[in-house]
């Protein structure tokens, strides 16, 4: 049961929240597709051509023809260094999300350019542009949008690209179910994890839940003085949020980077799960930065590749580590048995995860993305038979952190072998925080998969604001920010940002866990419930019954913030009561639910009237 709020003003906030989160409007009756010129916009630092032209992208004619002269409208832009920008405002007949496409010539570099989204002046994530010889449209993902005037922004971070026209069109309203899939991905799951993964199905959309990645590494150097007790060393980011908050992450991020066959280090991350998970009842999320060998014969291990200007990097081919008869395809065999053993501590303890490998593989800086979509997918499948089937680890909820690119769907494994999407999110710049809420980059991450996975932010700096969270809709399931100064700089989060999201009635913290051993097991979606169709049967079964509880919108039994999400779904068009319900949630008795009803009952919750009017 979530705690009592501290302050009337804290919980007509967090009502307010929680219904936007999973209750969004539709563009529905918004006009089909709307096109803007970016040259009839406003453009700062770039340049505007009114004549397009041909050419080579080698002057000695040795490298790609390109052709710049069909674009539309009067002529087209140009986004150049870092900092300049190109906007349109743009007007839609009503709040909702709508799907935005962008028209594009990037000839000059043969991968792509990525650019930053901004809506009304909030940053929404990034939008890529991979390389093409002429103008075409590309995705920019889903926006939320208000009535009115909008000005969509790009503005330059890895420049250099002509831009034509922007369109916008009404999202598919599939996008606001956030009904995911009750199954998970292994039929064979373990009871705790099947527990684990409903509690967060029943979250999804109605709460955030706080998540904190721990310092990795070096854990365990006073353990001869405490050998039965790991949770001890290197604190300081939980330490920090409850001196700030007085409250713990309910998630804690732990990384296996320690655990190969390369080295022999270890720092116990497979005891600290069982710790946080058994004795703190916790939840843990599981990331494997999978350290192999320098090169064929070292005893240096790395994760990062050459072209990051990391050091020490390794050469080690992912393309050869899925190909049998290799020296990688044997080393990695080495580490997944190592890492099953590891995992399976886990399992003997009743200690489910969200586990996250290969994370981050588009971006290509680890060895496992570097070669491309399919050698980095076949060793995702690898890694998920040999875990599961071969090892028969069935404790795993499979996490795939992915990005919102138009190439981001050749990356994904697929839905038999991922249960959750993750993003990891890192866009605070210039010494200054982003709080976005990157509404954008989540609903876009939401239609990749047609709603059925849910969508966290898996890794960040910068949390998002409560009031982002609750003006731009986007509903993530957790988030978890990295360590030492990406949680604890101002640069990255404000204090008193992370002191309100914390405290506030839509973040779910480590003490309003409930016990999630004992949690309800629904293989059924969370649906919404459905007006009784009108009949002429005056049956039992087709009336609300005579004993009403006011305010008990849900109609559970009793009274509380829930009430409060499901009659505002409702208003919103996103959701119908019963019978039964209507007759609870019209506690003024004006014979119908409205939005003073809703008022009245968060009065009520709030101690600031003694009794509903009725």
């Amino acid at each position: 049961m979530k705690r009592r709020m501290k302050s009337a003003l804290s919980l007509l906030l967090a009502a307010a929240i929680a219904v936007p989160a999973f209750a969004v409007p539709t563009a529905s009756g918004a006009e089909e597709v709307q096109k803007y010129e970016f040259e009839d916009g406003t453009v700062s630092g770039g340049k505007i051509h009114t004549e397009g032209w041909k050419g080579n992208t080698a002057e000695d004619g040795t490298g790609e023809d390109y052709d710049m002269t069909e674009f539309s409208g009067d002529g087209f832009t140009y986004l150049e260094q870092k900092g300049t920008s190109i906007s349109v405002d743009v007007t839609v007949p009503a709040d909702g999300l709508y799907e935005l496409s962008i028209c594009y010539c990037e000839p000059s570099d043969p991968n792509k350019k990525i650019q930053y989204l901004n809506v009304n002046g909030v940053n929404q994530g990034e939008v890529c542009f991979p390389h093409n010889l002429e103008f075409s449209e590309t995705s920019g993902g889903v926006v939320m949008l208000k009535e009115g005037k909008n000005t969509i922004e790009l503005k330059a971070y890895w420049g250099y690209a002509y831009y034509d026209y922007l369109t916008i069109k009404p999202a598919d309203e599939s996008l606001t179910n956030l009904s995911p899939t009750r199954k998970l991905s292994n039929p064979n799951a373990s009871d705790s994890t099947k527990r684990l993964y409903n509690y967060l199905c029943d979250q999804y959309g109605k709460h955030i839940i706080s998540g904190q990645q721990e310092y990795c590494g070096s854990h365990n150097y006073n353990q001869w003085n405490d050998p039965d007790t790991y949770i001890k060393d290197n604190e300081a980011e939980f330490e920090y949020l409850m001196d700030l908050t007085g409250k713990q992450p309910a998630i804690r991020g732990i990384d296996f980077l320690a655990y190969n066959t390369t080295f022999e280090w270890r720092d116990n991350a497979p005891e600290r799960c069982i710790e946080w998970v058994n004795e703190y009842g916790g939840i843990v999320t599981v990331s494997w930065h999978w350290n192999v060998p320098t090169e064929k014969g070292s005893t240096d291990a790395a994760f990062y590749v050459e072209s990051t200007g990391n050091t020490p990097f390794t050469t080690f081919s992912v393309t050869n580590a899925v190909t049998e008869g290799t020296w990688e395809n044997e080393k990695i065999m080495q580490d997944i048995e190592l890492i099953a053993g590891e995992l399976q501590k886990l399992e003997d303890a009743d200690v489910p995860i969200l586990w996250r490998p290969l994370h981050e593989a588009e971006g290509g800086w680890f060895w496992w993305g570097a070669e491309g979509p399919e050698p980095c997918k076949k060793l995702y499948h690898l890694l998920y038979d040999q875990l599961t089937n071969v090892y028969g680890l069935d404790n795993l909820i499979w996490q795939w952190t992915g990005g919102t690119f138009e190439t981001s769907a050749k990356w994904y494994p697929g839905d038999d072998v991922v249960d959750m999407i993750g993003y990891d999110k890192y866009n605070a710049v210039d010494g200054k925080p982003n709080l976005s809420s990157i509404a954008s980059t989540f609903y876009t991450l939401v239609q990749s998969t047609n709603g059925e996975k849910m969508v966290a932010m898996t890794e960040n700096d910068s949390i998002p604001s409560l009031e982002n969270l609750v003006n731009d809709k986007a509903a993530w399931l957790y988030f978890c920010p990295w360590y030492m100064n990406y949680l604890t700089s101002e640069q990255n989060n404000p204090k008193e940002n992370v002191k309100e999201l914390y405290q506030s009635e839509y973040c779910i913290t480590l003490d309003e866990l409930p016990d999630l051993k004992s949690y309800p097991i629904s293989d059924a979606p969370d649906l919404p419930t459905e007006t009784t169709k009108p009949t002429d049967d005056t049956s039992e079964s087709s009336q609300p019954d005579s004993k009403v509880l006011y305010g008990d919108a849900d109609c559970s039994g009793k009274v509380d913030i829930l009430d409060i999400i499901v009659l505002n779904k409702a208003l919103l068009g996103g959701g119908k009561l019963t019978e039964q319900g209507i007759a609870n949630a019209d506690v003024d008795g004006d014979a119908k639910p409205t939005a003073q009803d809703s008022l009245n009952i968060m009065k009520f919750l709030v101690k600031l009237i003694d009794k509903l009017p009725v």
